[in-house]
């Protein structure tokens, strides 16, 4: 494949726009092969970032994001960060923000935080994506658990959902007091990250918690490989003692998901539940 270098900021924008209309219209070529061809002159783009031009700095950030973490976008990390430490406008404030959250750069939360104390809601709905691209940092998850209270319905929503895909356990009770404020995203995160304790948070909320919120949460604790038989029978019996149709539609699709590959024991749970729930009438 040959590699066209581009001759600036402006012609490489245009080719990344121009390969998006064509494979938005079932162009042949895969949008993996047209990122490749994007190459980044860095001191162009460096000097942009650092400049007073509007439409450079969109231009250069849409350079980088469409260059991504594994096209060299990374490289720019600092210089984001930098920029938007000097201030941008609110449109470029959350372009920035976006383009940092895509190259998933621990190194970028400083100025991912300094964001989200915003007023508008719609930066601190790009601060807290591009916490999500840091959290590989312990500070930015620090972050995304503070967020969880934000009054934006969007901001704690994501700020819930980016934090299951993480390996902080500890931000547990922070997610079941979100659940427990209304923030129904949180209950899948509680399932991904719980123990056999935390775990116990999402059932004692089958009976004030709408069924559908709270089997979010109980469906990944019941898919995950290092939860216990005897916390995945536990699941099991508190939900066939809901005695509703939903419960065993929720039984069901876990045994048709995942039965195969559990074992005997949970296996015959299941069948006994979903068996018990028969003519369930709601």
């Amino acid at each position: 494949m040959t590699m066209h270098k581009l001759g600036g900021v402006g012609a490489t924008l245009a080719l990344v726009l121009l390969a998006s209309g064509a494979m938005a219209q079932g162009a042949a070529k895969k949008p993996t092969a047209v990122a490749a061809k994007i190459k980044i002159d860095a001191k162009e783009a460096n000097e942009a970032l650092k400049g007073s031009d509007a439409t450079k700095i969109e231009s250069t950030l849409a350079i980088i994001r469409s260059a991504g973490k594994d096209g060299g976008g990374k490289a720019f990390t600092a210089a984001i960060v930098a920029r938007l430490k000097a201030g941008l406008s609110k449109e470029l404030v959350k372009k920035a923000l976006e383009t940092l959250g895509d190259l998933d750069d621990p190194t970028a939360f400083e100025a991912c935080e300094m964001y989200m104390a915003h007023r508008d809601g719609d930066v601190r709905v790009a601060a807290v994506k591009c916490l999500g691209g840091a959290k590989a940092s312990p500070a930015a998850t620090k972050g995304l658990r503070a967020a969880l209270g934000d009054v934006d319905n969007r901001v704690h929503a994501f700020a819930a959902t980016i934090l299951g895909s993480t390996k902080a356990t500890d931000a547990v009770p922070d997610l079941i007091l979100a659940l427990d404020k209304g923030v129904n995203e949180a209950a899948v995160s509680i399932g991904q990250l719980c123990d056999a304790k935390t775990c116990d948070a999402l059932l004692e909320r089958l009976k004030n918690k709408p069924f559908d919120v709270i089997s979010s949460g109980l469906g990944q604790e019941l898919a995950r490989k290092d939860v216990s038989d005897d916390s995945k029978k536990k699941v099991i019996t508190a939900v066939r003692e809901l005695a509703s149709q939903k419960a065993r539609e929720f039984l069901t699709e876990f045994k048709n998901n995942f039965g195969k590959t559990e074992s005997k024991a949970v296996q015959e749970a299941l069948d006994k539940a979903i068996k018990d729930l028969e003519g369930a009438s709601k």
